[in-house]
This record gives C-alpha cells, sequence and structure tokens, in this order.
C-alpha cells in the first residue's frame, strides 16, 4: 500500500475503535444518498418490478360488464434486477513508510512501534481506505465493465460488475446505443472533444444543457427538478459556472447557483442540480486508446467524445448492496511477525437503471 497523505488527524480520534469501522457512514455520503435509490441487503439479486403509468382508462360508464367499450388493451409489467457482485478489500501497510514522515509522537514505543493500533496514523489509513472505496464505487457504478478488453487495461473495473454506462448502452435507454451529439463552438479543427478534461466555453455548456433538457421525454420532464440530476464531465460543469459568472457580472439574477448551508457550491440548470462526475473522467483517462464506452462514441465518427451529460430522475438509479448490515465492517490489525498493519473490507455491491423513458444524454463534437 502507498503512503497514506498525512492529513485530516482528527482530534478526536478513540483510539483502539479504529481496528472496527462500520462502511455504512461512509456509503451514506450525501453524493450518493441524494442522487441514487439504494437498495440495502442484497447479498445475490434484488428483482425490481417496473409498472408503467396508466392513462386513458376513464370512460362513459355503457352498462354491466367486465370492460368499456374504449378500454385500453391493459399494460404490462416490466421486470429488471440487479446482480452484486461479492467485493473485497485487501491492503497492506508498513511502518516504517511514515518513520521519515510523521512526528514521533505517532508511533508506539518499543518493541510496539511497528503496532500503529490505536495512534493518529490509524485513523488517517482508515479514512484514507474508506474514501478510496467510495471513489472505486462511484467509478464503477458508472464505468465498470466486465469486457476482456477492459479488464486487460485495468481489472478493478470488473470488480463490481457491469455499470451504469454499459447497462445504458446495452438497454438501449440514450439514442438507441449512444449518447445525442451536439456540435460545439469551436469548430473541426478543435481538440478540447476529444481531451479529457479540456477547458471548454461557456457557450458550449449553454449548447449541450439545454439540448440533454429540451430533448428529455415528456415523461422525465414531468418528474419534479429537485427530483432529477444532470451527471456531467467537470469541464461541463466548470463551462456552465463560468456562464452564470457571465451572467452575473452583466448585472442579471443568477438562477442557476446556489451555497449550501454547509458551504458545498452546488449549480442548478432549470432547478435541475448539475452532479459533476470527477471519475468519469478518471475512467475515460484510463480507457482511451484500447476501448471506449460506448455512450462516449461519437456515431459516424473516427474520434470519441469526452465531455457528456445524463439527464435522469434520482429514482431511477438503483445501486444494490449489503454495505448497510451492521456485520459489514471495515477492518484494521497488526500482525507480529511481518510487523504489518492489515486493512480489510468485504460486501456487495451491483447497478441497475429502471425506464429508458428516463434518461437522456448527450456528447459534445466538433
Amino acid at each position: 500500500m502507498a503512503n497514506v497523505a498525512l492529513d485530516g488527524i482528527g482530534a478526536g480520534y478513540l483510539g483502539t475503535y479504529a481496528s472496527k469501522i462500520l462502511l455504512e457512514p461512509m456509503f451514506h455520503s450525501d453524493d450518493i444518498m441524494s442522487n441514487y435509490t439504494i437498495y440495502p441487503a442484497v447479498k445475490y439479486r434484488q428483482n425490481i418490478t417496473l409498472a408503467p403509468a396508466l392513462s386513458s382508462i376513464t370512460a362513459v360508464h355503457t352498462g354491466c360488464g367486465v370492460t368499456n367499450t374504449c378500454d385500453p388493451a391493459g399494460f404490462s409489467i416490466t421486470q429488471k434486477h440487479i446482480m452484486v457482485e461479492n467485493v473485497s478489500v485487501k491492503q497492506t501497510q508498513c511502518w516504517d513508510e511514515f518513520k521519515d514522515q510523521v512526528i514521533v509522537e505517532s508511533y508506539r514505543n518499543g518493541v510496539n512501534m511497528p503496532d500503529l493500533s490505536g495512534t493518529d496514523l490509524a485513523e488517517v489509513i482508515i479514512n484514507r481506505v474508506r474514501n478510496g472505496i467510495q471513489s472505486d464505487m462511484v467509478r464503477n457504478m458508472w464505468a465498470g465493465d466486465n469486457a476482456a478488453a477492459v479488464i486487460a487495461i485495468d481489472c478493478t473495473y470488473a470488480s463490481m460488475g457491469d455499470g451504469l454506462w454499459v447497462s445504458l448502452s446495452a438497454g438501449g435507454a440514450i439514442n438507441g446505443t449512444q449518447m445525442r451529439e451536439v456540435t460545439g463552438t469551436l469548430g473541426a479543427a478543435a481538440t478540447q472533444y476529444v481531451t479529457v478534461g479540456a477547458t471548454l466555453p461557456a457557450a458550449d455548456a449553454v449548447l449541450i444543457l439545454e439540448d440533454v433538457y429540451n430533448t428529455a421525454s415528456a415523461a422525465l420532464q414531468s418528474v419534479p427538478a429537485s427530483e432529477k440530476r444532470i451527471f456531467c464531465n467537470p469541464n461541463i460543469y466548470n463551462a456552465w459556472y463560468s456562464a452564470l459568472t457571465q451572467v452575473a457580472s452583466a448585472g442579471s439574477v443568477d438562477y442557476g447557483h446556489s451555497e449550501a448551508q454547509v458551504g458545498k457550491q452546488r449549480l442548478y440548470f432549470r432547478g435541475v442540480e448539475l452532479v459533476p462526475m470527477y471519475e468519469w473522467d478518471t475512467a475515460l483517462t484510463a480507457l482511451a486508446g484500447a476501448t471506449f464506452p460506448a455512450l462516449f462514441t461519437a456515431a459516424g465518427a473516427a474520434i470519441d467524445a469526452t465531455s457528456g451529460c445524463i439527464y435522469t430522475a434520482k429514482a431511477n438509479l438503483f445501486i444494490g448492496t449489503d454495505v448497510t448490515n451492521p456485520d459489514n465492517e471495515l477492518k484494521m490489525f497488526y500482525d507480529e511477525v511481518s510487523e504489518n498493519m492489515y486493512i480489510r473490507a468485504g460486501f456487495t455491491m451491483g447497478f441497475q437503471y429502471g425506464w429508458n423513458s428516463l434518461v437522456n444524454g448527450a456528447v459534445l463534437v466538433d
């Protein structure tokens, strides 16, 4: 295990309790709980029943009988399921990797010096591992892929099964198999649209956000704005912030930005919160050159897009897990023979989405 950054040491650390940390608080972070629907206690498979909305079922009463003369044919129930994978974390930390970086007081004394249990360092290690699990979970939630070409690049992308990019493409949720193409303002010579994380002009953010919003289905449009999210690459998020800043500088009212009480900046487009997906950039960088998510592949073009948005209802994205089980712990223990600290965790994780009609997406191309 690589050295852990030595920040985040809390004065309220409770020593020996570092050896037994529940995973559930990590899973209940605002970014996860507020943007997805969680199915807890899933050990193997979670069935999801999708019942369509009914309309045009009322009619003028035509007398006794089991149906009215203009009754529709009825409706069908669709079932999807979340298949979860068994996931584990196995990390090793040697005490002497820190010896030139921390104060002596962080260690125990004498022969017990290698044992980091109950020290401030143990808290740092636990926090970093927990943050790493959360980052991997969000990354795999979207970019997870069991394809051999992906596994050859980085096998961790297959640790939680297929993610939402694969499911949305395979299920035909977005423009058949790919996201809609929106022509940017920079022209055919631009490289920004194929470079992960490249700076975009504010006008491009307006173009793609208007497109993904205006071309959404009536079903998605009818969902209350507070119950929807626009997930996007960070450069689109930043470009939209620039657009809002320009509006504010011109003296107009800024309806797209607010500061949460906890101080976390939130941006909105027509009342729908934007969620910057930093893990998308990580995945697109890792997968470029050998394989690429189908959703980001520009149809009929020889290049791949790297800046996109997915507009959906948060109740339409599902996570199945047993992380909320109280038996699931992130454990840290010391081995006297090897003089190493060992970190272990185990849980299940899987992802799925519901209705195609509640998803819309677009990418920027030249």
